[in-house]
């Protein structure tokens, strides 16, 4: 049977029926919703801006504050600061303009941190170099002074100090951009502010007027090292070394680069392994190939001994071209004369037995390949090892006691920080999970280098022969 008209009409009507109650739902819930989108973009907008008027009253202090350090009398003193601190400003500046206020606002924050140093005259204190370590007897003489005072380490060095090593005195100083100056005994070394060498950067000044000076530059470090006779350039990453007295300065280069160049004459590049002299008359010998550095084999680096050993065998490996051997024994890291347990001994074997342990405490060792060409040709030492000797008593004292460790308020050299403290002889030190070096009275210092800037966390562990570890924690602020 066929469906009636009126029938099949109502139930189409059916479909567009909506009630005055779901109508209302509707509504409601539309209003509801746009009210929401409309609150988030009022608060995000809202917070927005006031992000971006906290970074523009930043950037407006950090301009006043280097108004105000450009005012003072001695604003040439800090001329490479004034120009980080406006470099930092336009650089918020610009970040603000590309619609990123918060990193602007913290831009600036560092701008205000650098410049309020510079106000308050501690961004001076950090001169054009510091002092790292001393041993034996060290003294400084300021620029323009006549006095000479006792050398200690912390000092801030600056352009023309002089430092004057004893024949039984080690100074280690480290320059802005980390370069590291081992001043030897009986040599007289000034201090020089950076320059910039065209192309290449700047580079880290100091002149030795007699005497000799390890050089080791990092990564970021270049160094111009002069003498009375000729001038040394060292490249990045390189260990070398200069001697000078009044006839000719002598330039080894044990790793990386180095050109050696007169008033007078064509310049001298050094490559690894590579020696030459100049001579007061502004001439450049020959260069001469050093023999390779030996690598230390036993005993392994902090090895313990029980004071009752008679003898401990120290051994390397053997170098192609050597004739003989150098190998020094000291109670000091940096091997200062009057520190040596035995007097320099050499041999063409690649071991030595070491009778003299008549003390406990920490010892530390080194080996140097000699080549008779037929004068002596000398490598460049290793690195330094170092074992422990210790008693029955001090084995018992120290069972299951955590080592002592003291930390000194770090020095931060733009990214570099010196780390320095004291725990218990022979402890093994990490900063940051770098191996410290620790003297035989327990002081350490280690240098390390932080990127970026801001605050930087620092975590020294120091483990006893216990086996069992002290912590601490510093913080410090950092300036790229």
């Amino acid at each position: 049977m066929a469906k009636r008209r009126g029938e099949d009409f109502e139930s189409r009507l059916d479909w567009y029926y909506i009630s005055r109650k779901n109508l209302y739902r509707v509504v409601f819930g539309f209003l509801a919703v746009a009210a929401v989108v409309v609150l988030a973009v009022w608060f995000w907008s809202t917070r927005d801006s006031a992000t971006r008027t906290r970074a523009r009253e930043e950037i407006a202090r950090a301009t006043e504050l280097l108004g105000e350090a450009k005012g003072l009398k001695e604003a040439d003193r800090y001329a490479d600061e004034l120009a980080q601190g406006s470099a930092r400003i336009e650089e918020a500046q610009k970040t603000l303009a590309t619609g990123d206020a918060e990193k602007a606002r913290s831009q600036a924050i560092i701008a205000q941190q650098l410049l309020r140093s510079i106000l308050s005259g501690k961004a001076g204190d950090k001169g054009d170099a510091s002092v790292i370590e001393v041993a034996g007897r060290v003294e400084l003489q300021r620029a323009n002074t006549t006095k000479w005072e006792s050398l200690k380490p912390g000092v801030v060095l600056r352009e023309g100090d002089f430092v004057k090593t004893g024949a039984s005195g080690i100074a280690e100083v480290m320059a802005t951009d980390g370069t590291l100056y081992r001043i030897k005994p009986e040599t007289l070394f000034e201090v020089h502010r950076s320059v910039t060498v065209p192309g290449e950067g700047k580079a880290s000044g100091a002149k030795t007027v007699v005497g000799n000076v390890e050089v080791n530059t990092g990564e970021g470090g270049r160094s111009i090292v002069t003498t009375d006779i000729a001038r040394t350039d060292i490249s990045k990453n390189s260990a070398v070394g200069v001697e000078s007295d009044s006839t000719a300065t002598n330039v080894a280069t044990f790793k990386g680069k180095a050109t050696l160049s007169t008033g007078s004459g064509p310049s001298v590049v050094l490559g690894e392994r590579e020696r030459a002299a100049a001579s007061k008359s502004g001439t450049i010998g020959e260069k001469q190939r050093l023999p390779e550095t030996p690598k230390p084999l036993e005993p392994d680096d902090n090895a313990v001994f029980d004071l009752r050993t008679k003898e401990i065998i120290l051994r390397w490996s053997a170098v192609k071209d050597a004739g003989q051997y150098q190998f020094e024994i000291a109670r000091s890291r940096l091997f200062v004369p009057d520190s040596l347990v035995t007097p320099r001994a050499v041999g063409r074997k690649t071991e030595a037995k070491f009778t003299g342990v008549s003390d406990s405490g920490l010892y530390f060792w080194r080996v140097q390949a000699v080549r008779l060409d037929p004068r002596p040709i000398e490598s460049g030492w290793t690195a330094p090892r170092r074992f422990k000797v210790v008693g029955e008593a001090e084995k018992a004292e120290k069972t299951g006691v955590p080592p002592d460790l003291v930390v000194y308020r770090p020095q931060v050299i733009g990214t570099t920080v010196i780390v320095s403290g004291k725990t218990e002889p022979g402890a093994a030190v990490t900063v940051n999970g770098e191996s410290a070096d620790v003297d035989a009275t327990g002081i350490f210092r280690k240098v390390i280098n932080l990127s970026g800037s801001g605050v930087k966390p620092i975590t020294i562990r120091a483990v006893g022969s216990s086996g069992l570890e002290t912590v601490k924690k510093e913080s410090v602020v950092v300036q790229d």
